[in-house]
């Protein structure tokens, strides 16, 4: 007798469930792509003990006939597509016709749906995979699904899943999604009988931030926008007070469908560089739209995964939305004064209400910014920008940072948007900090453009600028301004040096050694002067003139050890990081008590910097203390 035997259909079905429906928030997704297919408007979720003993998802959708609501359960019965060709254009959210099957597989499932044309609608029961009842029902138009006893019939899955808090946290994760996804469908969310998110629909995609993050995030998000070729990509990112420790917080979107794109984060993050502190994600809200042939979603049972025909220019649009964005916004945080009051959004109970709350709680939209910033490219490969928030848009013959090191060594793409001071201002970004006074800059007005209270905890330097206050961390600021100027250099070859009074010979280990003779003219382009001494020593003639009196041995070792194992080239991230080690060794550190000059020098070079308000880990430069914080904190005003 044969060992292969065909499976009875109860035990094939509940196989097939199981690549479909993992655990009650599974149950949610499917069931809220579906609405979105629907063309729903609104759409209501409810759950009781994680979803696990109750479920009901209610939209306003164009709803089913009977007739149709009687195939919905059968496998592989769709309305989404109908030929081969029709896989190569995707537009829904669903297509494969497996979630209602899947899901009445596993569970009692129950659908109460109307089409706007009838009079009536239709009631259907389900049970572990068979039809128990159709009948006629009132109910309004669209569809509502409940879902009972998840898993009841397969105890093998039950015990895998966890505690119904925990549950009802992946179940209000993929809501969350759906809300910042479709900010024009209003969605709303409630769990044991509380509503714990509510959106208004209102198309504004800093609604449905404000409603899913807080306050806090949606005010530290800026708007991104980049369109090339057939792709465009639109949406929020966040400033580096929204960033957290892990990459729960970066929302990407294809075509409006949740995706999970290792490519796409890194396109994000390599955006990031230079804003966020080492460790730190960034927090973001990205719909990329391009022709669906040009993407495959259908290569994950999930559809959580896609595959872009394009990966490069896709990298290169949302590198650029993202970077752009980040170089038009203020990046200076402010203090202000918190009270212990959770944000929540409160639904308007009249229409007046509604404009009022929208007036006071939704940001405006900026329609003036133009989507393409301009600056000129000056001969030394560095932006002099045109005006103060604008950014070189990129050719299409040049990329953003390679998806992929490149085998040779490192050359910074010629539109990499490092923002610098105009010619005029030059002068005074240099970073040796001066000894003689200088007068701060005034305007043609005659009045100080800013004014030195002094210095505190001999690391602080106390502004007074545009009626605020300000608190410059020095060292920050120096380390940022030192990085700008050897990253400059280090894109036209042009690092200079300063020869040492006493060369300093170090003693390394093989592998060390061995780093330092591949790389050899890596770390001379870096600005040291360094040749092999004897058996494993090097002997470091100069040093990088902007790493001032640094210690000579900590930095060498630290730039070999990044070399190491960098077969012989130097990618972007490398050089970059490189490049921080040298800003910070020679930056002026805290504890260094500063004279007027010095400061001075120090701020100049600080208020000439565009878009940049972090040194090269991340750190805030400035941070502001409005008139009106501090009367509040003297009890001036109330």
């Amino acid at each position: 007798m044969g060992k292969v035997k065909v499976l009875e259909k109860n035990v094939s079905d509940k196989i097939a469930a199981g690549e479909v429906v993992e655990r009650p928030a599974s149950v949610i997704k499917e069931l809220l792509e579906n609405a979105v297919d629907a063309g729903a408007s609104s759409v209501c979720v409810e759950i009781k003990g994680g979803g696990i003993s109750y479920m009901r998802v209610t939209d306003n959708g164009s709803g089913m006939t009977k007739e149709d609501v009687s195939l919905s359960v059968i496998r592989h019965a769709t309305s989404k597509i109908a030929t081969e060709d029709d896989l190569t254009k995707i537009l829904t959210l669903g297509f494969r016709g497996e979630a209602l099957s899947s899901i009445a597989a596993v569970s009692r499932l129950e659908i109460y749906t109307k089409v706007r044309e009838e009079d009536s609608g239709t009631h259907m029961v389900a049970y572990n995979g068979e039809i128990l009842d159709v009948a006629e029902a009132g109910c309004p138009d669209g569809t509502t699904v409940v879902v009972r006893n998840l898993f009841q019939a397969v105890p093998a899955r039950m015990k895998f899943l966890k505690k119904d808090f925990t549950e009802a946290g992946y179940i209000e994760d993929i809501v969350s999604r759906l809300a910042l996804s479709h900010p024009e469908i209003s969605v709303k969310f409630i769990n044991n009988g509380k509503e714990i998110m509510f959106t208004p629909g209102d198309n504004l995609l800093s609604s449905a931030i404000y409603a899913v993050y807080g306050k806090d995030i949606k005010n530290a998000m800026v708007e991104a926008h980049f369109e090339e070729r057939g792709v465009s990509v639109s949406g929020m990112c966040g400033k580096s007070a929204a960033a957290r420790s892990n990459r729960g917080m970066e929302n990407f979107f294809v075509n409006g469908r949740y995706i999970k794109s290792a490519l796409l984060s890194r396109a994000t993050e390599e955006a990031y560089k230079n804003e966020l502190m080492v460790g730190k994600f960034p927090a973001c809200v990205l719909n990329i739209t391009l022709p669906p042939e040009n993407v495959d979603i259908n290569i994950h049972p999930t559809k959580l995964e896609a595959k872009f025909a394009e990966e490069k220019h896709i990298y290169h649009c949302v590198y650029w939305a993202v970077k752009n964005a980040l170089y038009q916004s203020n990046f200076v945080p402010q203090v202000q004064e918190h009270k212990n009051i959770k944000p929540q959004f409160v639904r308007p109970q009249s229409q007046a209400e509604e404009r009022s709350m929208q007036e006071q709680t939704a940001p405006q939209v900026k329609t003036n910014l133009p989507k393409e910033p301009t600056a000129t490219l000056k001969e030394t490969g560095g932006f002099t920008p045109t005006h103060t928030t604008k950014v070189m848009p990129p050719c299409s013959s040049n990329e953003p940072p390679a998806l992929e090191n490149r085998q040779e060594a490192f050359k910074l793409p010629a539109q990499k948007p490092i923002i610098k001071p105009a010619p005029e201002a030059a002068a005074s970004t240099e970073q040796s900090l001066p000894t003689a006074e200088q007068t701060p800059v005034v305007p043609e007005s005659g009045a100080p453009v800013y004014k030195i209270c002094g210095q505190v905890f001999a690391t602080y330097i106390i502004v007074e600028k545009d009626g605020k206050m300000l608190m410059v961390d020095q060292h920050a600021a120096h380390e940022r301004l030192r990085y700008e100027k050897l990253l400059q250099q280090y894109r036209g070859r042009e690092i200079s040096s300063q020869l040492l009074l006493c060369p300093e010979v170090l003693t390394l280990t093989a592998t060390e050694f061995a780093a330092f003779v591949e790389n050899q003219e890596a770390i001379c382009d870096l600005g040291f002067l360094a040749d092999e001494f004897g058996q494993k020593q090097i002997i470091v003639r100069g040093t990088p003139a902007e790493a001032g009196e640094c210690d000579v041995k900590a930095t060498m070792l630290e730039v070999i050890e990044m070399l190491s194992g960098s077969r012989k080239y130097v990618d972007d991230d490398l050089a970059a990081k490189m490049l921080y080690r040298i800003a910070c060794r020679g930056a002026v550190k805290a504890n260094a008590v500063l004279n007027h000059a010095e400061m001075t020098k120090l701020l100049d070079g600080v208020f000439s910097l565009t878009g940049i308000n972090t040194c090269p880990h991340g750190r805030p430069i400035t941070v502001e203390f409005t008139k009106e914080f501090i009367e509040k904190q003297f009890k001036r005003i109330v």
